[in-house]
């Protein structure tokens, strides 16, 4: 493998039409290369040295991105999910066929932090007794038993998360589903002045200084681990990636009819944004050629630029394996970067690549578009509180809506920082309140949900500073806004 090489990075030059902020005005110079060997000795592989180079340098010499360069993409360049062929028209030796060529791979290589929990997301507990590993090992499961297949799920960890789902994969081995883990490189963080890294030579290891550089990085590290090959050997031709977190990311036969049949090389599904969808990306055209546009990344005065742009990226993609390891092997991957400030006083940086990206570096690459459906990420107690509702309902770890709801889409929930943290959400909430006629709710303060709540219309509940509000057993709130004391006490 070629050693990586040492060279002077530049920095851009700002640019009022650029829709990303200059680097930080206290990097006075343009910072070198990294020596190799320091790298090496804080413990990076030649492989993340490689890896790491390039994100790094990617970052400091980012093109301008112009925003007379970007367009919203036609309407022919996506396949609609409504036009595909329904599932239930396909044969069973069809699908059968299809889903022996296939491979799932999760994405688990976060933490719980967002709810605040120390360990990795897919061990959160979704619905009683039921975790994301457990939703995800149901549905492969249940495939692999239905279509007589031996349809594989790949975990990619982290550093952060390995130990600990390596432990858990041991109540799954009577299963019907063969599952492999690999993990994920990791990358230190760096300082934002100098852009060198954190972690220093002889130290002690230090998790606070590195971290895993995002999901992008599973097309590489599928590669380095071997498990790419071994799944090429064995007849598997698709992959089906997506996040752990995303309940709504199961194994779609009517789009793996598509991308089997078209012979598709990479096919990212992108679903209709809405107003609670901030931190992503959105697919858009630049020079011609697809791309995601990370809206954290895009300067605030160039956001509402963005207003006419709808296709949201769910990061569930479909990839064809050959054309990964062919692309991986020769360094063709090219992914863009989203930073984002950590440590005191949010002095270091680290730089991560979302799998979404790879679609401006794989030959035609298509876009679905599917319904929200697909995407329901639980990031936070209020997308928990949804997960737990009664508006979905759970089979085989496929969710599906409950058919009562007439309401358009899921309600907007909104729960206050006393409910952020996993510990307090369930200490607050005694049972998930019925919200099947919820459009909106707000919640800020010290708050305490009864047992039986019902919700309905648009509920506004604040308990301002030194106020407490308990919500009785069984109480119907419908339209109101509560604000001030309300204790309910016992007698």
């Amino acid at each position: 493998m070629a050693q990586p090489q040492s060279k002077r990075l530049d920095h851009r030059r700002p640019s009022e039409d650029d829709i990303y902020p200059a680097l930080p005005s206290e990097t006075k110079q343009a910072p070198s290369a990294v020596d190799i060997e320091v790298l090496k000795s804080i413990g990076m592989s030649d492989n993340e040295i490689l890896a790491f180079e390039r994100q790094r340098s990617a970052y400091i010499n980012k093109d301008q991105i112009m925003m007379s360069d970007i367009k919203m993409p036609p309407e022919e360049f996506f396949t609609q999910y409504s036009d595909l062929p329904k599932a239930d028209t396909l044969s069973p030796d069809a699908v059968k066929h299809m889903l022996s060529k296939l491979a799932v791979i999760k994405l688990n290589g976060g933490l719980g932090t967002g709810m605040g929990c120390s360990g990795g997301k897919g061990t959160i507990e979704v619905r009683a007794g039921m975790t994301f590993l457990d939703l995800t090992v149901q549905h492969i499961a249940q495939l692999n038993s239905t279509y007589g297949v031996n349809v594989p799920l790949v975990l990619m960890n982290s550093f952060r998360t390995d130990k600990e789902t390596n432990k858990v994969l041991e109540k799954y081995k009577g299963q019907n589903v063969r599952i492999s883990t690999f993990i994920q490189s990791k990358f230190p963080r760096v300082y934002r002045d100098t852009m060198n890294p954190v972690p220093k030579p002889g130290s002690k290891f230090n998790v606070n200084e590195w971290y895993p550089p995002g999901s992008g990085d599973v097309f590489r590290s599928i590669m380095w681990s071997g498990l790419l090959d071994s799944l090429v050997a064995e007849g598997k031709e698709y992959i089906f990636v997506s996040n752990v977190e995303n309940i709504g990311a199961v194994v779609d036969l009517a789009i793996l009819s598509q991308v089997v049949q078209r012979n598709t090389s990479f096919a990212l599904e992108v679903t209709d944004r809405i107003s609670t969808d901030v931190t992503g990306g959105l697919l858009a055209l630049y020079r011609g050629k697809p791309t995601l546009v990370e809206m954290s990344q895009v300067k605030v005065e160039k956001i509402r630029d963005f207003r006419e742009f709808r296709s949201w990226n769910t990061n569930n993609l479909w990839a064809n394996l050959k054309t990964v390891r062919t692309l991986s092997e020769s360094d063709a991957l090219d992914l863009d970067w989203v930073a984002s400030r950590t440590g005191p006083e949010g002095r270091h940086l680290q730089i991560e690549t979302p799998a979404g990206m790879a679609i401006r570096n794989f030959p035609g690459a298509v876009a679905i578009q599917v319904p929200r459906l697909r995407f329901r990420p639980v990031k936070s107690t209020s997308q928990l509180m949804l997960a737990q509702s009664n508006l979905f309902t759970f089979k085989d770890g496929i969710m599906t809506m409950n058919p009562t709801r007439e309401i358009g889409d899921v309600p907007l929930i909104k729960l206050g920082e006393e409910f952020h943290k996993l510990g307090d959400y369930e200490k607050r909430i005694k049972s998930i309140p019925d919200i099947i006629e919820l459009d909106h709710l707000t919640v800020s303060g010290d708050v305490v949900f009864g047992q039986g709540v019902k919700l309905k219309g648009t509920v506004i509940i604040v308990a301002e500073h030194g106020e407490h509000i308990d919500i009785p057993d069984g109480v119907v709130l419908e339209n109101k806004i509560l604000s001030g004391n309300l204790r309910v006490l016992e007698h």
